[in-house]
């Protein structure tokens, strides 16, 4: 028997299409930030708090949540049927179009699209941490080096991460810039290296250094013994920023940043600029490009979010393709939007 879409159901029963839309919407922001009240969940979801009330009671009646002093939070019930709520979100919102456009068009065998927009919905960065967690799952054993960035991606991804199989060594992917050190790559590891029950190596070393003086820091003991498990990393976890925000953040001259301006940059990886085709206009001194030196099968993984960073999370994977890319909706069709610009562009 043929499957029946839901685009057709929608047009047979709209309304009915939504509010189950809807329903599933409340149980995965429910699991997400639960306990929590109807009105923070109301401003957190864009509903209004009747809306929230009216699904909430046929979620109860249902038992599919539970309702106390705390706020709401899913039943037993609730939880075991929360994988297919989400694959049922996915089904309805077209997530799972846009997974097969984007892998088709970007080459990208590993990749995760999560609904929402980040620019507008921060928890969107919640469900983008766990669908980032779920890829380092399939591919973490034990006795693995994981490397991580800094960033408030990678900061979330830290915070959702999962025990362990076994023992592993997490480090930082690069050195501290910026005044927020929660945010530092070292502040990362070792959230990540507590949440998953692993072992940490800091790095205690800044980046914005010149070349001679990174150099001479890198032969420093602890350095030296963080850089050679970097080379060694198994798992390469990372996010993206664009060009003009990353610059400023690193604090580059003026003059730099008006020369990434004119050579067309538009986003920044692990201490790298490049232009929409991935190519590297500017290198900052960093230890970065040691990561997985010595492991040619290690595995990337990259996360973004927010159509905001539609250039430069396109341009980061044609600057190297990473083995999985999570995104969110948003970010993901302004990705599609900007290949088919190119393309059309390339016909005219």
């Amino acid at each position: 028997m043929q499957d029946i879409t839901w685009a057709t159901l929608k047009r047979i029963a709209a309304q009915q299409v939504d509010e189950i839309y809807t329903r599933a919407l409340l149980l995965n922001r429910i699991h997400a930030i639960g306990p929590v009240g109807r009105r923070t969940l109301a401003a957190s979801m864009q509903l209004s708090e009747r809306e929230v009330r009216a699904a909430a009671e046929a979620l109860k009646e249902e038992g599919l949540i539970d309702l106390n002093t705390s706020g709401m939070q899913l039943s037993k019930d609730g939880l075991d049927i929360l994988p297919e709520v989400r694959a049922l979100c996915r089904n309805i919102s077209g997530l799972f179009e846009l997974e097969r456009q984007l892998k088709e068009r970007l080459g990208i065998a590993h990749l995760a699209v999560v609904p929402g927009d980040a620019d507008q919905d921060r928890m969107v960065m919640v469900e983008l941490a766990r669908a980032t967690n779920q890829f380092i799952q399939e591919v973490l054993r034990e006795n693995m080096i994981i490397a991580v960035s800094g960033g408030s991606t990678m900061s979330e991804v830290a915070r959702a991460a999962a025990p362990a199989p076994g023992p592993v060594m997490v480090v930082p992917a690069r050195g501290g810039f910026g005044r927020m050190a929660q945010m530092q790559a070292d502040a990362v590891a070792g959230e990540l290296a507590q949440r998953i029950g692993g072992d940490c190596r800091l790095m205690h070393l800044p980046e914005g250094m010149d070349a001679e003086t990174l150099h001479k820091a890198a032969k420093l003991p602890g350095v030296r013994a963080t850089l050679a498990l970097m080379r060694n990393a198994d798992i390469i976890l990372y996010g993206v920023g664009r060009a003009d925000d990353m610059a400023q953040r690193r604090s580059l001259s003026l003059s730099t940043r008006r020369s990434l301006q004119k050579a067309g940059a538009v986003g920044e990886a692990l201490g790298d600029f490049f232009d929409i085709n991935g190519r590297v206009i500017h290198k900052s001194p960093s230890l970065s490009a040691e990561l997985g030196v010595g492991k040619p099968d290690s595995k990337s993984i990259m996360a973004a979010a927010g159509k905001y960073k539609g250039e430069a999370a396109l341009a980061a994977v044609r600057w190297h393709p990473p083995w999985a890319l999570v995104v969110d909706a948003s970010l993901g069709r302004k990705m599609l939007e900007l290949l088919d610009q190119a393309r059309q562009k390339y016909t005219d």
